[in-house]
């Protein structure tokens, strides 16, 4: 990534900077997280190869890989503690399971 390039507002010199990215008021944090500071106007910007290599840290970072377990003759999908608290889950409370296609299933609360 390059130190330094032109700032495409106003043309001036735009210095490679990080600082954490901060999502759902704070909760989730990404570290280091690397934009653009222009030095003459003060616009603060990514590049799209930024925003690409952002968009995967957070597509595979916030990633949960469950086993299929048993559950009587069912089959079971344990949910990790810190999502379940996350979303306010519950004992006994009722989800949707909705098929997307053939490799693909989306919850919805």
């Amino acid at each position: 990534m390059e130190e330094k390039i032109k700032c495409h507002l106003c043309g001036g010199k735009a210095k490679l900077k990080q600082e954490n990215f901060e999502l759902d008021s704070g909760r989730i944090v990404i570290k280091d997280s690397p934009y653009y500071k222009c030095a003459k106007c003060k616009e603060e910007f990514s590049t799209s190869e930024q925003m690409h290599e952002l968009s995967d840290l957070i597509n595979n970072k916030f990633v949960f890989q469950r086993p299929i377990i048993n559950a009587g003759r069912s089959l079971a999908i344990t949910i990790p503690a810190d999502l379940a608290q996350y979303y306010n889950l519950k004992k006994g409370e009722k989800i949707k399971i909705i098929p997307e296609g053939k490799k693909e299933i989306r919850i919805k609360l």
